[in-house]
């Protein structure tokens, strides 16, 4: 059975390509004309995109370029008017485009707005991972604003707050929209289930809504930069996320029940929650919805485009972290 590049569902033998949904085509190319497999190769993309890593980050060591549609329907680089980012796997981390892709498409399946996105492929058939851009709507950039400017910070203190000081910056930085401060603590305990290590300050960012010029944010981006970090060869499963999940951590002081068994549980998230200020029982509802789409994930994990090894270790990853958000 072949599975959409964009949805991982079942792709019907009626689709104009046969590796896609016509529907999910659609709505991220706008139609069916837009060629899938990209004009130019490997070696084209990284000659246009010169760059510096900054750290290890895997989101801030792939290389990125702007795509829009031309006349001839085909995917070309831009530095104007771009449409999408397109980012290959960098060769320290091989297979990334279908890390994200899953990754992405699993926060979407737990209910978090998330960035459109797909893969396409390079002429030799590497799968190359897409996404539609965000920050701008009818060739306007739309204000957004990451968490490092909101603390007013440099790019590389981007790993320097926790979660709870980040999610109350978002209370500030909206006038105390719960509804966002919900939103945000469900990205968080999203990285924890599927052990996305990378979702730092520059991957945390607000908006507001067109017309809106007074000095308080509308809502999150939709999320973006979606890894399982720790499904990687090489990478360090040391930390279970980017960020300490409490201010007290910075100076060692964890909680009892993290005390107890090492890791975070279900526990810290409740006690994260409370300490936004978030009521207890969307805190709760919303952890029991993640442990319950478990097999939701694992299943999805398996339809997609990783490599078998890669999946192994996300569905652990996942089942772990599942069990781990039962304990309360």
């Amino acid at each position: 059975m072949r599975y959409c590049k964009i949805s991982l569902k079942p792709v019907k033998s009626t689709s104009k390509y046969q590796d896609y949904q016509d529907g999910e085509f659609r709505k991220l190319f706008g139609s069916l004309k837009t060629n899938p497999v990209l004009a130019f190769t490997r070696k084209d993309f990284f000659l246009q995109s010169p760059f510096e890593s900054r750290g290890m980050s895997i989101s801030g060591i792939q290389q990125k370029l702007s795509l829009k549609t031309n006349q001839s329907h085909e995917l070309e680089m831009t530095q104007s008017g771009g449409q999408y980012i397109l980012k290959p796997s960098p060769e320290a981390f091989l297979n990334a485009s279908e890390n994200e892709h899953c990754a992405m498409l699993s926060s979407r399946l737990l209910g978090i707005k998330t960035a459109d996105c797909g893969l396409v492929s390079f002429p030799d058939g590497e799968l190359v991972y897409l996404t539609k851009r965000f920050d701008r709507k009818n060739n306007r950039k739309i204000h957004q604003e990451d968490l490092v400017q909101g603390f007013g910070l440099k790019s590389e203190e981007k790993y320097s707050q926790s979660y709870e000081a980040a999610g109350k910056l978002i209370d500030k930085m909206t006038n105390g929209k719960a509804a966002v401060v919900l939103d945000f603590f469900q990205r968080v305990l999203h990285a924890y289930l599927i052990g996305n290590d990378d979702l730092h300050l520059k991957n945390i960012s607000l908006q507001k809504f067109s017309g809106n010029t007074g000095l308080y944010y509308d809502r999150l981006t939709p999320n973006y930069d979606c890894l399982f970090t720790h499904a990687f060869e090489h990478t360090s499963t040391s930390d279970a996320l980017a960020l300490d999940l409490m201010i007290d951590e910075k100076e060692s002081f964890f909680s009892d029940w993290y005390e107890k068994f090492g890791f975070y549980t279900g526990y810290d998230f409740t006690l994260l929650g409370k300490r936004l200020g978030l009521r207890e029982k969307p805190v709760k509802e919303s952890i029991q919805a993640f442990i319950q789409k478990k097999e939701l994930i694992v299943n999805m994990i398996d339809c997609c485009f990783m490599p078998e090894d890669m999946k192994k270790k996300a569905v652990h990853i996942v089942k772990d972290r599942s069990k781990a958000l039962g304990i309360e």
